[in-house]
């Protein structure tokens, strides 16, 4: 269950994990805005489990905070070690092109194979937890069934 927010608007810091239903109750439905931003962050995600390989989701930045105008979702999406984004379906790779997900999705995208190790992945969400004002928030990773 994800914790309420902090007095800044803000989740406690930390990764606090959300089954697709509990994200979208709790980001995605608010406000047209953030219905909009679920709607093309959901397609995003059906096309990257799409490929088979599609282990975990994190999210970060705006859409997970109290804002009623996110900018947009940012992402971190983790493939299996044996993912090659060449031998994905051309439909499914926009949601591994940074440019073209940021276009049709409105999502700044990025992703890594779970080889990456927990050490450099503990890292990277480190880093995903810092503001633009040096200040520390919550991210959401995806649980899928």
């Amino acid at each position: 269950m994800l914790p309420e927010f902090t007095p800044e608007g803000d989740l406690p810091i930390g990764v606090h994990a959300a089954d697709l239903q509990e994200f979208r109750s709790r980001f995605g439905a608010s406000t047209p805005r953030r219905l909009w931003l679920f709607g093309r962050f959901q397609v995003l995600v059906e096309l990257a489990a799409s490929t088979g390989k599609l282990r975990r989701v994190f999210i970060w930045g705006s859409f997970v905070t109290a804002k009623l105008v996110p900018k947009d979702v940012d992402a971190l999406l983790i493939m299996n070690e044996d993912f090659e984004v060449e031998r994905v379906p051309i439909a499914a790779r926009t949601a591994f092109d940074p440019i073209r997900s940021k276009l049709l999705f409105e999502s700044d995208v990025f992703w890594a194979r779970a080889s990456i190790g927990e050490e450099v992945l503990r890292l990277w969400l480190e880093t995903y937890q810092t503001t633009r004002s040096f200040g520390k928030r919550g991210i959401v990773e995806l649980e899928f069934q």
